[in-house]
C-alpha cells in the first residue's frame, strides 16, 4: 500500500482525489486544503470541494492560514510518514522544509506539458496561445515554480470549440488515473525522473478580469482564443454605450459583413 498526503481545492482536484481513494493500492493518510470562503450574500463560511470529500470519507484534514514558518504544520505532517505528496490546485507554494517530509517524492500534478506554461494558469494559456494539444505533467515539485524533474507526460488534443470549461474537464477525467498510474511505476522503477530543458520554459500567471477586455484591432483569429481561454471565467466582454456587454459565445471565420473594426454588425447568423 502507497501512503499519500494529498494537496489540492478546487473540483478539478477533489475528481483528482476521488480517483485515489477508489485506487486500491493508496492510502489517503490526511488532507491539505484551502481555508473555508463566504460564499453568497449572506458570506455564509463554505467548506471547498475538497474539504467536503474529506468530510464524506472521514480524512484528516489540515488548513493551514499560512504554510511558510508554520513549525505546527510542519510536525503535524511529519506524523504521517506518508511514502508520497500527490499535489493539484492547492494554491499555495509548499516551501523546500515541507517538500522534504515526504520519504520518497513530493508530487505535482501540472496542466501542461512542461516545460511549456510553468505557472498558475496554464490549461487557459494553452487555449489563450491556440495551441493544437496541451496535457498532464506528473512531475517531482522542487522550490522553483513548476522546475522540477518530469516523471511522465499525457497528451490532451484541443478541440476547435473548447473552452477552459470544457479542457479542464478533459483533465479531470484522465488527470487522478494517470497520476496514481505513473506514482506506482516510478514505485516499483518502472519510471524515473528527467530534468526539463530550460531552454524550452515558458511561463503563465494568475489570470485578471481586465485580460477579458476585446481589442478589435488584434486579428479575429486571435480574439477568439482569448474567449477559449477566459471563458467561462472571468469571461470577455466589450464597452458599448458605457456598458460592459460580456460575449457569451463566438467563433471566427469569413464573413459578408462590412464595416470599421469595432462596429456592431447584423448579420444573417447573429451579429
Amino acid at each position: 500500500m502507497v501512503r499519500i498526503g494529498f494537496f489540492g481545492t478546487p473540483e478539478l482536484s477533489r475528481r483528482v482525489l476521488e480517483d485515489f481513494l477508489r485506487h486500491g493500492e493508496f492510502e489517503v493518510a490526511f488532507v491539505v486544503t484551502g481555508e473555508d470562503k463566504p460564499v453568497g450574500r449572506h458570506q455564509v463560511l463554505t467548506a471547498n470541494p475538497v474539504k467536503e470529500l474529506a468530510l464524506e470519507k472521514g480524512l484528516p484534514i489540515l488548513q493551514p492560514v499560512r504554510i511558510r514558518g508554520n513549525t505546527e504544520l510542519l510536525e503535524t505532517v511529519a506524523s504521517y510518514g506518508v511514502d508520497y505528496f500527490v499535489v493539484v490546485a492547492y494554491g499555495k507554494i509548499l516551501p523546500k522544509e515541507l517538500l522534504a517530509i515526504p520519504k520518497k517524492y513530493p508530487i505535482n500534478i501540472h496542466g501542461s506539458i512542461l516545460p511549456k506554461y510553468r505557472g498558475a494558469s496554464p490549461i487557459q494559456a494553452a487555449l489563450i496561445a491556440g495551441e493544437k494539444e496541451t496535457g498532464v505533467t506528473i512531475m517531482v515539485m522542487s522550490e522553483g515554480m513548476d522546475e522540477g524533474d518530469i516523471i511522465d507526460v499525457k497528451k490532451i488534443g484541443i478541440d476547435t470549440y473548447e473552452t477552459t470549461a470544457t479542457l479542464f474537464e478533459k483533465f479531470a477525467e484522465i488527470s487522478g488515473n494517470f497520476a496514481a498510474e505513473t506514482i506506482l511505476k516510478l514505485d516499483k522503477g518502472e519510471l524515473s525522473p528527467k530534468s526539463q530543458n530550460e531552454t524550452e520554459a515558458t511561463y503563465c500567471r494568475k489570470i485578471t478580469k481586465e485580460e477579458g477586455l476585446l481589442d478589435f484591432s488584434k486579428r479575429a483569429e486571435e480574439l477568439y482564443h482569448l474567449y477559449q481561454g477566459l471563458t467561462p471565467w472571468p469571461g470577455v466582454y466589450t464597452l458599448y454605450n458605457g456598458k460592459k456587454l460580456i460575449v457569451e459565445k463566438c467563433f471566427y471565420g469569413e464573413s459578408n459583413a462590412v464595416g470599421d473594426v469595432g462596429t456592431v454588425v447584423r448579420t444573417d447568423d447573429g451579429v
